[in-house]
């Protein structure tokens, strides 16, 4: 019997946030482990007793009494809705607030079939809804409506080359607002052509003309990670951007919607984007992610739902108890991925989880907007997450997904794991714990790609980048793209598997998306493996 391995302090410190007592930590941690053995690493490890914020009880009710919802309650006082109930509970407030009585008492009076549909309007509104709204200076719109509207942010993540030409063809010589604009340089001149050199100098030159202080430079990798390291996205903002990926935003709030080239060029020249107000479909997932499954594969079944049920130029919602308790890098994983179902923007609630991760970075004060508790969408969906297995996606197309265990076995030549979808610290941490003390299969090629140079410093500085080299590994300079394009070259008859967010096949071979605890755990074996065996998670 293999002795038991001793969690980290990051590790407990970790399932204290999520679990808050040692009790529930040693249920996750199973076997037998006991909840007095978890107050001893507790001890060892300098860790104290998990502390709730205090509230008196004047504070609980009157927050109560403004908002009357346990969720949205929760959020102003920056804990969860499972948190806001318990003091709530403490203090025995189980009455509705009198102003929603009174509401309730006059569609009772005034509303004779209570099973009619919802009328969009306010107090029913969606979080892209309000954003509008707000920008427009009115109580509500309706989706579908057109509108001239200016976003708080443009940025420009990919083929920042053909936005400029399509600028200069205006004629205008300056742009509306150099200090909306982040341009991305890591994918800006696309792939590494002839002239990419050259149209690279065009673009750090016109920000320099334009005074475009956020020019992210390729050295600082992915822009959109780079992005809301360094503040420069808040909650609440509107975010108009090139590339699908452009929905990675939301995961802190902000809802980003893709537009094409043309539509850039013509923001930056007159500093309004004509758009619809897009239709939103909730998706509620709830359950508990079992062991050795990721939110990337929960994101590759809700894509193959959304294809299905057709979500093109749509706002995605996520919502329901696992989102809540998902971190900032799984929501980012989630919004990332849906891009594929051709949507036009995805955003997850902001929260507690979202309050600490924004207000260190912020560089200036924000208002995270929510849907009503009545917003009227265009469907419901929920997913019950637990009895999902590992799942890949493809082969070279996100319409399919299969279960891990069907294709277990078949030998792969070549694997990516980083980019924009599983490039994060978080993402490297599940595979560096996969990889530890082990080798790579001689009959396969791992690159591994941090998502930014944050990212690359932070894995360094935990010892992540040694585990990976000492593993057989190739670490790629930070980014998603140019040097990780090296990571999808297949020749005829092999098949790759690959965390980025679409794929990026160069040769004729056949690539799987998969999340990155397949990915490291196929990497030892050199063949497609199921990862429940070999992760903590």
């Amino acid at each position: 019997m293999s002795p038991r391995r001793i969690p980290t302090k990051g590790e407990l410190l970790r399932l204290q946030r999520l679990y808050r007592n040692d009790r529930k930590i040693a249920e996750f941690l199973g076997g037998d482990v006991t909840e007095h053995l978890v107050a001893y690493w507790r001890r060892k490890k300098g860790i104290p007793l998990y502390s709730l914020p205090k509230f008196s009880e004047k504070e609980i009710l009157e927050v109560w009494d403004r908002f009357g919802d346990d969720f949205h309650a929760g959020m102003e006082l920056g804990i969860s809705k499972a948190a806001f109930y318990n003091w709530r509970r403490r203090y025995k407030i189980t009455r509705k607030p009198a102003a929603l009585k009174l509401e309730q008492l006059s569609l009772e009076l005034f509303t004779n079939n209570r099973s009619s549909p919802k009328r969009a309007g306010a107090g029913r509104q969606t979080i892209i809804q309000k954003i509008f709204a707000q920008r427009l200076g009115r109580k509500e719109v309706a989706s579908g409506e057109r509108y001239d509207i200016e976003p708080d942010i443009a940025m420009v993540d990919r083929r920042a080359d053909v936005v400029l030409r399509l600028f200069h063809e205006y004629g205008i010589t300056y742009v509306w607002n150099p200090s909306r604009i982040i341009l991305s340089l890591d994918g800006a001149a696309g792939d590494d052509r002839a002239g990419g050199a050259e149209a690279l100098k065009a673009i750090r030159h016109f920000a320099r003309l334009q005074q475009i202080r956020n020019c992210l430079e390729i050295g600082e990798g992915d822009g959109l990670q780079v992005a809301l390291e360094q503040g420069l996205v808040l909650p609440g903002q509107l975010i108009a951007g090139t590339g699908a990926q452009i929905t990675i935003l939301g995961c802190i709030g902000a809802p980003a919607l893709v537009v094409g080239a043309k539509e850039m060029a013509g923001l930056w020249a007159q500093g309004k984007l004509s758009c619809e107000v897009p239709e939103t479909i909730r998706i509620n997932v709830s359950g508990r992610l079992p062991r050795g499954v990721l939110v990337r594969d929960v994101a590759h079944q809700i894509v193959v739902h959304l294809l299905g049920i057709g979500s093109d130029r749509r706002m995605i919602e996520f919502n329901g108890p696992a989102v809540d308790q998902m971190s900032i890098a799984d929501r980012f994983t989630l919004c990332c991925l849906v891009a594929s179902a051709g949507v036009s923007g995805a955003v997850t609630p902001f929260d507690a989880t979202t309050r600490r991760y924004v207000n260190p970075r912020a560089r200036r004060p924000f208002t995270p907007l929510s849907s009503d508790r009545d917003a009227v969408y265009a469907a419901d969906l929920t997913l019950d997450v637990n009895t999902m297995t590992p799942i890949l996606a493809g082969p070279n197309n996100a319409c399919t997904v299969i279960p891990v265990e069907e294709l277990a076995g078949v030998p792969v030549q070549q694997i990516f794991l980083g980019g924009a979808a599983n490039g994060r610290f978080d993402d490297l941490k599940i595979a560096a714990d996969v990889l530890k003390g082990k080798h790579t299969s001689a009959d396969t090629r791992l690159f591994i790609q941090p998502a930014s140079r944050m990212v690359l410093l932070e894995a360094l500085k935990k010892g992540l980048i040694r585990v990976f080299v000492e593993a057989g590994a190739i670490v790629l300079n930070p980014g998603r793209s140019l040097e990780g394009r090296t990571a999808h070259i297949l020749a005829a008859g092999e098949k790759g598997l690959t965390t980025a967010a679409d794929f990026p096949c160069d040769g004729e071979g056949d690539i799987y998306q998969v999340s990155s605890a397949t990915a490291a755990a196929s990497a030892l074996s050199g063949q497609v493996t199921n990862p429940a065996g070999r992760v903590r998670i």
